[in-house]
């Protein structure tokens, strides 16, 4: 019995432990875009969110129904986009492991301190995810790298800067202005140029809607053909993610 008990009180802490160690990891990201005047967007930690449906709306509590963001996801935007939304971007990018590594370091000197058991998990989990996240490395989430990845591939600059700024600047002109019936020609052939093949692929969806929008039917069965052919390279979930109709 006493095993048992240690075991559930070790398991709860872990719960503890990832929430409260996701929950600081998402605003580190959301305090350092909101320190540059960006405008609070969303925060999500497990089944929860808090969100805005567009950037004038109040900010509601609500479920999250894509699994793949139960993770942890947070961010806050720029209400335009200029080139120096880019490299403050950058900062936000690395904003969150940084809090993670702190929260971790802080309760890692606390439980040997103290030797409680809570603050020594949340101290490792925290202590991991920091480290996870800002480590350099190919581990991609759908189809985007880890923030510290993100962050090395814009300040290199070449065309890893130019697939970085496409990907931002596409997903902040849908929150801005919502879904595009043409997308940003020069954004979406940084994409398709791309070496990696879950950026090329999306790259070329977008391009698909382009030739859709134009009624261009030659071109959207060749793309149609090209990502087929590429179907192989990327996940599954970039495959759901990207469905032709």
């Amino acid at each position: 019995m006493e095993k048992a008990k240690l075991v559930m009180e070790l398991l709860g802490y872990a719960v503890v432990g990832y929430f409260m160690s996701t929950v600081i990891h998402e605003l580190g990201h959301v305090i350092c875009g909101m320190l540059h005047k960006w405008k609070f967007y969303t925060l999500v930690v497990g089944p929860l969110k808090l969100y805005r449906e567009n950037l004038n709306s109040k900010v509601k509590l609500g479920i999250e129904k894509n699994p793949a963001l139960w993770g942890g996801y947070g961010g806050a935007v720029p209400e335009k986009f200029t080139d120096n939304e880019l490299k403050i971007f950058s900062r936000v990018l690395l904003a969150g492991p940084i809090a993670s590594i702190v929260l971790g370091v802080v309760s890692i000197t606390i439980m040997i301190l103290t030797k409680n058991e809570l603050a020594m998990m949340v101290g490792f989990i925290a202590l991991g995810e920091g480290i996870m996240c800002i480590l350099p490395m190919k581990l991609q989430t759908g189809i985007l790298y880890n923030d510290g990845t993100r962050f090395l591939r814009i300040v290199r600059g070449g065309q890893t800067a130019a697939e970085e700024k496409a990907m931002y600047y596409l997903a902040l002109d849908d929150l801005i202005n919502g879904q595009a019936e043409i997308y940003d020609e020069e954004m979406v052939a940084n994409l398709v140029s791309s070496e990696d093949p879950s950026y090329k692929y999306y790259g070329l969806y977008l391009l698909y809607h382009n030739a859709e929008s134009r009624e261009d039917k030659d071109e959207m069965e060749n793309i149609r053909k090209e990502m087929s052919g590429m179907e192989s390279e990327v996940s599954s979930y970039i495959r759901k993610s990207c469905v032709l109709e």
